[in-house]
């Protein structure tokens, strides 16, 4: 009971904020803008798959920014303020706080998100015949557990860390590290150890899939957890880490590590 009244605080001071307001509006505003460009570069045969995809792809890298935002004052900002002293005399545990917080902003990314998606949903059945309910809804759940997923390691370096520079600086940096070098680094990786053959007769690169342990690179970026290569790159037989299921495997650890790391040392430390 006690995590769920310090999530309905938290929410409602996000309220009192403006924060969720102001979060809702750059999410609209982004979203509208980022539909009508995919919207204009549709081809011949447009698909609400290849709306989407590029709608998601440029979302993948706002989201997590935004996750980021929204989770990494939630308890250093409490300590530096001296607040979170006078929060912890109240019948809370450190860990009711820790997860009454991470709750209460996770509420706000998926107000933020579901209210975004909405008008992307009205927009595509009012300016397009592509709209398809089940595509749409897994597309939004996907990118708003994306959110939720940075908001959880903004979480873990807040609760960890003392101060809200070394958490800032550790949270945007694996921002940083997901959204932008995890793939230039996977491809770093994919040519050493399976680089492309010329054909000598052809001069074409020659289509050899690497082993099957490269696939799985991708997948422990979060933002990532659900890629599935081609069936025609996996060696068969398949291994299991390239299974669809692995991908909830990979959404847990990252929402419950990096909190629970950070709650073992946030357990017992001095909060001066």
């Amino acid at each position: 009971m006690s995590t769920l009244v310090v999530a309905k605080k938290d929410f409602e001071d996000a309220i009192r904020a403006r924060t969720l307001q102001l979060l809702v509006a750059f999410f609209v505003g982004f979203t509208t803008l980022v539909f009508h460009y995919h919207r204009s570069r549709l081809g011949e045969e447009p698909t609400f798959t290849t709306l989407f995809d590029g709608i998601v792809g440029m979302l993948g890298v706002v989201v997590p920014v935004l996750g980021v935002m929204i989770g990494y004052k939630a308890i250093v900002g409490e300590r530096e303020s001296g607040s979170l002293k006078l929060l912890l005399t109240l019948p809370h545990s450190r860990l009711d706080v820790m997860l009454g917080k991470f709750l209460g902003r996770s509420a706000i990314v998926v107000v933020t998100m579901a209210v975004g998606f909405a008008l992307v949903g009205i927009q595509t059945i009012v300016f397009t015949d592509l709209f398809s309910l089940p595509a749409f809804l897994i597309a939004a759940g996907e990118i708003t557990l994306f959110g939720i997923i940075f908001v959880a390691i903004a979480m873990a370096f807040s609760t960890a860390m003392r101060s809200s520079m070394t958490a800032t600086i550790g949270a945007l940096g694996m921002t940083i590290l997901f959204s932008f070098l995890w793939d230039f680094l996977v491809g770093i990786v994919v040519q050493f150890v399976d680089p492309m053959q010329i054909d000598p007769q052809t001069g074409m690169y020659q289509p050899d899939p690497g082993p099957n342990w490269l696939y799985l690179l991708p997948r422990l970026n979060p933002r990532r957890a659900f890629y599935e290569p081609s069936s025609y790159a996996i060696k068969e037989p398949a291994p299991f880490y390239l299974e669809p299921w692995l991908g909830w495997v990979l959404v847990v650890f990252w929402l419950v590590v990096p909190l629970g790391l950070a709650y073992l040392r946030f357990r017992n430390s001095d909060l001066a």
